[in-house]
Parts: structure tokens; sequence; C-alpha cells
């Protein structure tokens, strides 16, 4: 059964029942909310929604030591392999795109945010027959609900920190839209700027959809899809 990790700010890993190996916005070394601060020893599949540095921060340094394959648009993709991504490993990509490796595919969709190079963007993933979709960094927007009507989402990875991306009461709303079974908050707490309580979300989710799952896992801490 595959496994999904919070590793603090957006940073997950997903792990499938094939050993594959994915992390999403690999922020680590630098993290304040990262559990040890250091790179893991194994990542098949890096997927970058943006280029930020508590995004993309420890992209490089991941690649090179595990040999990952990098997913990210054309025009962060050649930043990345200038900044020492190895080309071979280099996967560019753009909105509407999918990937797939083994029984995990990752398809690209917008986000609604900013970005030092390229669009910013969500994935949309299969993990294990599982729709796993992390929306990146983004405000609210309409197309959420045509997301949800194209595909039965599982798991939304939610930002709601607010001030840099949709705020708690945004993020209930885009829960709405996106008609998820479950979802978990991300980009929170990191920064004093940032929320800080999470129940906040989940007393909000619960006041505009009561029906829908709010998983909060604290950090570092592996749940089964």
């Amino acid at each position: 059964m595959a496994k999904l990790t919070w590793l603090g700010h957006s940073t997950i890993q997903l792990e499938t029942s094939e050993g594959l190996v994915v992390y999403v916005d690999p922020w680590i070394t630098g993290n304040p909310m990262h559990p040890t601060k250091t790179l893991p020893d194994k990542a098949d599949v890096i997927l970058i929604t943006h280029d930020h540095f508590d995004h993309v921060g420890d992209a490089v340094a991941l690649a090179q030591k595990t040999g990952a394959k990098v997913v990210a648009q054309p025009e962060t993709s050649r930043r990345l392999v200038e900044a020492g991504v190895p080309e071979a490993n280099s996967v560019g990509m753009n909105i509407g795109g999918t990937v797939s490796f083994g029984n995990f595919s990752a398809h690209m969709v917008h986000a609604f945010h900013t970005s030092e190079t390229g669009m910013p963007s969500g994935y949309i993933m299969t993990v294990d027959g599982k729709t796993v979709y992390h929306l990146g960094d983004t405000g609210i927007f309409g197309d959420l609900q045509l997301f949800g009507q194209l595909h039965s989402i599982d798991y939304a990875l939610i930002p709601v920190g607010g001030h840099f991306t949709m705020d708690y009461k945004h993020g209930a709303v885009a829960a709405k839209m996106l008609n998820a079974k479950n979802v978990m908050p991300i980009h929170y707490r990191t920064f004093p700027l940032l929320l800080q309580d999470a129940n906040l979300f989940v007393d909000e989710v619960k006041r505009v959809k009561s029906d829908i799952n709010v998983v909060v896992p604290n950090i570092g801490e592996a749940f089964e899809l």
C-alpha cells in the first residue's frame, strides 16, 4: 500500500507499493519544519511545482545524491540543469502533460502564484490507484471545480497559510470545489506570517462541507493512502 509523509511546509514524500519514492518540492536542509534536515539516501522522482527557494531548495542536491528524475516546467528544468541536475535526469513538462514511472503518474495542472522561472503548477498524481492532488502554491481559482469533476480526488494537499497562498477559509472552499474525499493542510506554520493552527482549517472544512475528512499528520509521520 502506498504511503504519504509530510515533511513540513510543502515537502511531501510518496512511496508506492513497488518501492518507488517520490518527493514533491524537496526543501529539506533549510526547512525549519523538516524533522531531520538531512537529505535522504533514496529518491526516484522529484516533482517541482514552481521555482521558489522553499520549494526547489534541495532539488539539485537530492538529484545528484540519488539519481532521481526531476520533473519541472521546461524553463525551470533548464535552470536546474545549469545548477547541477544531470541533464539525463531532467524531465521538462508543461501544463496538461503527464509523466509515468511504474504504477505512479503525475499530471501537471496550473496554479495561480509566481515563479522565478516557468509557470507555477500543481500535480494530480495517481499512486497505487489513489488520486493525490498537490496544489502547489496558489490562491483559490474556479478551475478547482473542474479538476474535481475530471478526477475523483482521494487526497487534496491544500496550502492554507495565507499571505503567500490562499488562507484557511479559501482552503476550505477549495476542498469543497474539489469534492475531495480527504484533504490535508500544507504550507503553514513555517514562518510567523503563515497560519499557525491547523485546527482553524479543520473547523472551517467541517463548516463548509462536513463529509470531507481532514487529515493533519505530524511532520515526518507516514500514513497509508
